[in-house]
């Protein structure tokens, strides 16, 4: 008896807590922070090589 009520006491616990998470959106900003950071890598990655390509100009063109 003791550890059916423990079990309804546990459930209803994970539900407030899963309920907590869902409101306050934190999933949703997380999902749009790991996009932009994915967004970022990917730019890096696109100056990185055409800094690569661009290696023979001379330092002065670069800095211009």
């Amino acid at each position: 008896m003791i550890s059916i009520i423990s079990l309804i006491v546990v459930l209803i616990f994970a539900a407030i807590v899963r309920y907590a998470i869902d409101s306050s959106k934190t999933s949703k900003k997380l999902d749009v922070l790991i996009k932009e950071v994915h967004y970022l890598k990917t730019e890096i990655k696109k100056l990185q090589h055409h800094k690569q390509q661009d290696g023979s100009k001379h330092i002065i063109d670069e800095k211009v």
